[in-house]
């Protein structure tokens, strides 16, 4: 019986053999391309609200801290978008240095993080006040070497100072600033009373 069904019908099955197959090998294909262009866009696969990430030095030491509102990773480069960024820097005993903005990256590496739109950058006293700020946008953050960065047009501030540049990079470990160009600034001095 089955002599005379294959005799009968073979050239059909073999056909319909092929058909099955290659329905299945392009459904396979298929499925690779979609897999692998799910991989080529930049979606997050994941996230993470009221996001805390800290870094210890060598000897256990607070390093660095980083907070945010969102985090979302991308897997296609590794990368990470934060929501309302707050990044503390510590130097040894001294109170740490804050740097806030609305939005950051961080690269697939973590040793870049972009602080993108208004962007604050702070020290404060022990006792809480601010003694030091930066207002400024678009800062480019080293954390592992406490460094930053903006070319952008900056306000500086610090008690009955203020100055008025373009361009600022910061040593965070050094406690230092430099003020690139167009640098101006006003600074009130009070008189001792006789």
């Amino acid at each position: 019986m089955w002599r005379d069904l294959l005799k009968r019908h073979g050239v059909q099955l073999a056909l319909l053999a092929v058909v099955v197959l290659t329905g299945w090998w392009l459904y396979d294909l298929d499925r690779e391309a979609r897999s692998a262009k799910a991989l080529k866009t930049h979606e997050p696969d994941y996230f993470m609200e009221n996001f805390t990430r800290m870094q210890m030095d060598t000897t256990g030491r607070m390093k660095h801290r980083l907070r945010a509102k969102m985090m979302l990773h991308y897997p296609d480069d590794d990368s990470t978008e934060l929501v309302q960024p707050l990044l503390e820097v510590y130097n040894a005993d001294e109170q740490p240095w804050h740097v806030k903005s609305e939005r950051g990256w961080i690269s697939a590496k973590h040793d870049l993080v972009l602080l993108q739109g208004d962007v604050q950058i702070w020290r404060e006293t022990a006792s809480g006040e601010r003694e030091f700020e930066v207002l400024t946008r678009d800062v480019r953050v080293l954390p592992d070497d406490r460094y930053a960065e903006t070319a952008q047009a900056a306000i500086i501030r610090a008690p009955r100072t203020e100055y008025h540049a373009v361009g600022v990079r910061a040593w965070f470990n050094e406690n230092r600033l430099e003020l690139l160009k167009q640098v101006r600034g006003h600074h009130e001095v009070h008189a001792n009373a006789s």
